[in-house]
């Protein structure tokens, strides 16, 4: 599939005037406006994609020239970071901001890029938040799968038997599919959630599109798209029709968990897909726990005046 070209056929969506933009990237996955999945919302605010680190030239002027992407926020953990290439050319003249749990930032400022000498391009950055990580899914399962399930395996692991180990946990992983890990995502990274929700509200404040994305805008992006998607008073079925668009995609790419040695043997065609269901159990878990997903958002930190913010900032004109 390019990509650039829509994840899977997924239902009906609103075309926006950017899809046309967005079709024609050529090494950035799954790209789309999330205008696209209610009427409600105004285009060209926020877009939600695969990872841009191996964007083309062409690739750059479009989101930065055409569309004017100015923040950027990358949910990916530092293991996928490894497999950069393109960041030079994506963040000429830009800054990383790094945000760990503790609520530390780093920054690190980009060089000009010479490839791009003569355009005149808006500044950008990028913020590191990391949403899924092998730490915390292991603390998070614990809650999730049988007790005996757990002991098993932490006897196993004591013993030195990773076969053993990965016998009877990955069959309870496989079992527990996208949703499993998607409530471990809500529980565990939540305040990381909480700042990516604040700093695209202050970014559209000031009128300045952002994008955001994971390895292949799946999971950890549809998960913050949800999260927007609610905020801005869209229905579950608008939710979960954005969602199964990245149903396409036909890979995993879970932080890199699924290349831990000790869940080896997760279920690729559970992983790489994108059903309706995993999306609905979200938001079922969501309401039994805190309401809905505004009243996850609100528990987490983004409070009702934040959401309401980030809301007219996506549907009123600028």
């Amino acid at each position: 599939m390019p990509a650039g070209k829509k994840a899977g056929a997924g239902p009906s969506f609103h075309h926006s005037p950017s899809a046309v933009h967005l079709s024609a990237l050529s090494h950035i996955l799954n790209a789309r406006d999330l205008a696209e999945a209610s009427p409600k919302l105004k285009p060209g605010r926020i877009f939600r994609s695969g990872s841009p680190a191996h964007a083309s030239l062409e690739d750059v002027l479009l989101l930065r020239k055409q569309l004017h992407v100015q923040h950027m926020l990358d949910f990916r953990s530092p293991e996928e970071h490894g497999e950069d290439s393109a960041w030079s050319l994506m963040l000429s003249n830009g800054l990383i901001k790094t945000y760990d749990q503790q609520g530390n930032i780093t920054q690190v400022s980009v060089d000009h890029n010479a490839a791009l000498h003569g355009i005149d391009l808006e500044d950008i950055q990028l913020h590191r938040l990391s949403l899924l990580e092998r730490r915390r899914v292991m603390r998070g399962m614990i809650g999730k799968l049988p007790w005996s399930t757990l002991l098993w395996a932490g006897w196993y692991k004591l013993r030195g038997d990773e076969e053993a180990m990965r016998d009877v946990l990955v069959p309870e992983v496989n079992k527990g599919g996208l949703l499993l890990i998607y409530q471990i995502l809500v529980d565990t990274a939540q305040a990381d959630l909480a700042k990516s929700l604040q700093i695209v509200t202050a970014a559209l404040d000031q009128r300045q599109p952002c994008l955001f994305f994971c390895k292949l805008g799946k999971d950890r992006t549809g998960l913050m798209a949800a999260l927007v998607l609610a905020a801005c008073g869209a229905s579950d079925e608008e939710i979960v029709a954005d969602y199964v668009r990245s149903a396409g995609v036909h890979q995993v790419a879970l932080g890199g968990l699924e290349k831990q040695s000790d869940l080896k043997g997760m279920d690729e065609a559970v992983f790489s897909a994108a059903p309706p269901e995993a999306m609905r159990g979200l938001l079922d878990y969501c309401r039994q726990h805190w309401g809905s997903l505004r009243g996850y958002m609100e528990a987490i930190g983004f409070t009702r005046d934040q959401q309401e913010r980030l809301a007219a900032a996506m549907t009123r004109d600028w």
